[in-house]
């Protein structure tokens, strides 16, 4: 929806409410997409938002909405709800919805919103709150379609509609073993096609594409990406069928992983599910300031390198001339290669296994890249200042840095992964500022042999 069509929106809700007119808020927002109804949401208080869903008495509807709001947000509505309104929200809300929205408010508010459900239905999402955050499970939902092998078609059929309405998807259904394990999957497609005194073990499809419970969430969105598949079937160890996870939550993940790692790649270290740009700015230098405090931390190591050389810089003072593009050609290409680096380990396309070689890879690029940076600048040195050791020093200190730059910010990221750390930790601030010390390091290194032996 339009903004300028969501603030025209807004305006009328806000007259309607001052003036009770609940046949037109129900007229105005009733039909509305969940994410249409968000975006207006958040312009209004939450006495008003629960007038609105008084006016809609849809208890379907208003689950729906719900779901599409931030969990803060969520969690004061429910409480400002009757415990029995808020009991029916939560039974229409989709389990790994539920699971969401608990994991994120206090352990005691959890409870009291358990409380409001029947017995098995609260049962069935404390097993999935149980699951490690980041993990298939965590995002699972455990309404789904599953079947027993030995039914025919026709009888199949009669079980979908019977529990068609409490399942999230029913494009796939799901065939079980006695034992309850996936054995099999059969798309809408092949019901149709289907003779309906068939068993369904004679027309499922046996080799069934799925992810274990305690994998990571990146695994299921990519598996999902690379089949075309709309859900993917969860299973423990014991190959159990434990629950399944759709694309729209796949979408959500990928948007979360994405925003997640540019907000460390920038030095930010916390992320907020309300968004950083429209958090307090307490919150925003809290969670910016850590790596910067590193980053200037770095950067007094790289005074101290400058003062300890400080005799042949009094020598040859055109040697601060060159200082920043030094670093800053450095620190351009650490960044290049780590964000490369860990954009590449994201998507797959990128193995620790395969380490060396892409270290190796990325060091090639380097090399070209610096023996024409520094050929160029050693020509601009040589002319500008007129010395034939200024041109070497400064074309072999750029070369080198770049080729080390382009190396580290590939090999960071590999090794922190394998040490299982978030390789977006690698990049940014972190690697521009280990590239500054060692741009430097070697600059004077070899301006300091060069200018002793041959100046």
């Amino acid at each position: 929806m339009e903004d300028k069509m969501i603030i025209e929106i807004i305006e009328k809700v806000k007259q309607l409410l001052s003036e009770h007119n609940e046949e037109e808020i129900k007229s105005l927002v009733g039909d509305m997409h969940p994410n249409d109804f968000s975006e207006i949401a958040e312009e209004l208080s939450n006495e008003q938002i629960i007038e609105i869903f008084k006016s809609i008495q849809d208890q379907e509807k208003v689950a729906e909405y719900i779901s599409e709001l931030n969990t803060e947000l969520q969690s004061e509505l429910l409480n400002a709800m009757g415990k029995k309104e808020a009991s029916e929200v939560l039974k229409g809300m989709d389990t790994d919805d539920v699971v969401d929205l608990l994991g994120e408010i206090a352990p005691e508010e959890s409870r009291e919103l358990l409380d409001l459900l029947p017995k098995e239905e609260a049962e069935e999402i404390e097993v999935l709150m149980k699951y490690e955050e980041n993990t298939a499970g965590s995002i699972m939902n455990n309404e789904f379609v599953a079947l027993s092998e030995y039914l025919t078609v026709e009888e199949a059929i009669q079980h979908i509609r019977e529990m068609s309405p409490e399942a999230e998807m029913i494009y796939y259904v799901y065939v079980l073993d006695k034992r309850e394990k996936l054995v099999g999957v059969l798309s809408l497609r092949d019901w149709i096609v289907a003779d309906p005194h068939k068993k369904i073990s004679e027309i499922m499809v046996e080799d069934v594409i799925s992810v274990l419970d305690t994998e990571n969430r990146e695994i299921a969105a990519r598996i999902i990406a690379d089949y075309d598949l709309l859900a993917i079937p969860v299973i423990n160890k014991q190959g159990k069928m434990v629950g399944i996870i759709t694309v729209d939550d796949i979408i959500d993940v990928l948007e979360e992983e994405v925003t997640e790692d540019i907000h460390k790649m920038v030095g930010s270290a916390e992320v907020y599910d309300d968004k950083l740009i429209k958090t307090s700015s307490l919150k925003k230098a809290k969670a910016r300031l850590p790596w910067l405090l590193v980053c200037m931390a770095g950067e007094v190591i790289s005074g101290s390198i400058i003062e300890f050389h400080s005799g042949i810089l009094e020598l040859t003072l055109a040697l601060a001339f060159f200082i920043p593009v030094i670093m800053d050609m450095g620190g351009n290409i650490g960044t290049q290669s780590s964000t490369i680096t860990v954009r590449g380990l994201a998507t797959g396309q990128l193995r620790v296994d395969e380490l060396w070689r892409n270290v190796w890879a990325e060091t090639k690029v380097g090399f070209l890249i610096g023996v024409t940076v520094g050929f160029l600048i050693s020509i601009i040195a040589y002319f500008w200042q007129s010395s034939y050791i200024m041109g070497i020093t400064i074309g072999l200190s750029l070369c080198f840095t770049v080729i080390l730059a382009a190396t580290m910010g590939t090999l960071m990221p590999l090794v922190f992964t394998y040490l299982k750390v978030d390789p977006a930790l690698a990049s940014g601030p972190l690697i521009t500022t280990i590239v500054d010390v060692v741009s430097l390091i070697v600059y004077f290194s070899i301006g300091t042999y060069l200018f002793t032996h041959l100046g």
